[in-house]
């Protein structure tokens, strides 16, 4: 295993949470102060073991270019306990000079104190998990903080960091296009760095997907779902944010570092409960039970449960369907450096298919999604699977 020395990423799972939102399907526990202090010892274990293993013979450190810490809700940690990770990632890592250090963070347990700590720790960047600032919307969503704690947080959230960005939720039943633009004008008002956009997903075992089994709902029609993100295109880009993948939106110069890793295929380690990890050709992940995970690192081992290599064709579809995530879509020339194929050759018939039905389009040397094909995305990426 070898960490591409350029390009890489860190991602640490906090998977902490005062209460579970009622669509959400990642792997979280309840939060308890003790376990929450043996969980980021054990994080630290892990960055040892993994900083020993990716060491290069000459003794040079592997570079890391961002880090992101995920959940959860990583914003319940304290600001002793995040410096502690960032001070042993300096150490057993070249932290790049410039790295992006992101951080997840709601409303609900974000604190004035909090944030001058992260800051002061290293952190430079913020996502700040808003999703809706109409109240219905958030009772519906099962959040914890109301619009006017979003406000309030987001304003504070300003004082201290440059570089932040908010993430929101349309396509929420009961939800009217009047309301979501309502949404987007209160984003556009607050100006943050970054704006996030995700149609809700109602996720099997979710008390979202119970609530809809029951009858207690319907799910938001497709054409209100493209309408609304139709919508989305048009306000943000018209006061100055660039559409640069499916679901996000930057001013110039503050695109997601970290998140272009996954959309470039490009290497990145996960670490932490229920963890993935990229270290091509190999994808593997981290046993998504909190126990487990410690016990495995307090026997000294990984916690790894399970490794797949992705064959060559696996590769070339991954690096295509996730590159048009981007608006600026997949080089044919980075492509071809990559595999040493002609990408349009490779997949003539299913580009063929695709440019027949609107939905990918080929200009110079790249191939990217239409407008068409932003709102048809996953037929596009079946496409490519082999």
């Amino acid at each position: 295993m070898k960490m591409n020395r350029n390009t890489s990423g860190l991602y640490l799972h906090i998977p902490f949470c005062q209460g579970k939102c009622r669509y959400c399907d990642f792997y979280s526990v309840n939060f308890d102060l003790e376990l929450v202090e043996e969980y980021v010892n054990c994080l630290k274990k892990e960055l040892i073991l993994y900083s020993s293993l990716f060491n290069n013979k000459d003794g040079r450190k592997p570079v890391l270019e961002t880090v992101f810490f995920g959940g959860g809700t990583p914003g319940l940690l304290t600001g002793s306990q995040l410096a502690e990770i960032l001070d042993l990632l300096s150490g057993e890592f070249n932290l790049a000079s410039n790295a992006e250090i992101s951080m997840e963070v709601n409303p609900s347990s974000m604190t004035e104190e909090k944030l001058q700590d992260y800051h002061s720790a290293g952190v430079n960047r913020l996502s700040i998990g808003v999703q809706s600032f109409n109240d219905r919307e958030l009772s519906f969503l099962g959040r914890r903080h109301d619009s006017r704690e979003a406000l309030e947080k987001i304003e504070l959230s300003a004082r201290y960091f440059d570089n932040y960005s908010i993430d929101l939720i349309y396509a929420i039943p009961g939800q009217g296009i009047a309301d979501w633009e309502r949404n987007l004008r209160q984003a556009v008002q607050l100006s943050p760095q970054h704006i996030s956009l995700y149609s809700l997903q109602i996720e099997e075992g979710t008390p979202l997907a119970k609530a809809l089994a029951a009858g207690e709902f319907k799910k938001t029609d497709d054409a209100l779902d493209a309408e609304m993100y139709l919508l989305a295109r048009q306000v943000l880009t018209t006061n100055g944010y660039e559409h640069y993948e499916i679901s996000n939106f930057a001013r110039k110069g503050y695109q997601s570092r970290h998140n272009r890793l996954y959309w470039e295929f490009k290497p990145y380690l996960g670490v932490g409960a229920a963890a993935h990890s990229f270290i091509p050709p190999e994808r593997f992940w981290n046993h998504a039970d909190l126990f487990l995970y410690m016990e495995k690192l307090g026997a000294g081992e990984l916690p790894v449960e399970e490794r797949i290599e992705l064959t060559w064709e696996e590769q070339m579809a991954e690096m295509v369907f996730m590159g048009l995530r981007l608006l600026e879509g997949v080089s044919l020339v980075e492509f071809y450096d990559l595999f040493n194929v002609d990408l349009t050759e490779y997949y003539a018939r299913e580009i063929e298919k695709l440019e027949s039905q609107g939905l990918i389009s080929l200009n110079d040397d790249r191939i990217c999604l239409t407008e068409r094909g932003l709102l048809l995305g996953n037929l596009v990426f079946m496409e490519f699977l082999p």
